[in-house]
């Protein structure tokens, strides 16, 4: 899930301004770290993090066949289709509140980065 928002970010970043452009840059790396900050949070909360995979599952449908004599007609398919499964997976809470700590400060760091880019942003690109 958070692959498809990142790469629907990717796609919504080449129709923006050169600021915004510029401003999505500046932010991308603190904005991650944000994320996984969050999700080690709900991690630690919950006691077990969530993993998800993709797994393939077979799926009955009706499909069109051409007979021999060229008639038409319904038939079942079998065909597979991908589905996202999610499972609990168990965590070492005290390795978990030291990534948490970690990333605190990384997100600390990366902020103070960011609005330093974003002030040259706004230099460079004034609205």
């Amino acid at each position: 899930m958070r692959y498809l928002a990142l790469a629907l970010l990717g796609l919504l970043a080449a129709c923006a301004t050169p600021r915004q452009q510029c401003e999505n840059a500046a932010t991308q790396e603190r904005d991650t770290v944000g994320a996984l900050m969050i999700e080690t949070e709900q991690n630690i909360a919950r006691g077990y993090a969530i993993e998800s995979h993709v797994e393939t599952r077979p799926r009955f449908e009706f499909c069109y066949v051409t007979n021999p004599d060229g008639n038409i007609g319904l038939s079942f398919c079998n065909t597979v289709e991908p589905v996202e499964v999610e499972r609990a997976v168990a965590i070492d809470l005290d390795a978990e509140k030291a990534k948490l700590k970690s990333l605190k400060a990384k997100f600390n760091t990366l902020s103070k980065q960011a609005d330093a880019a974003l002030a040259q942003c706004r230099i460079a690109y004034p609205e």
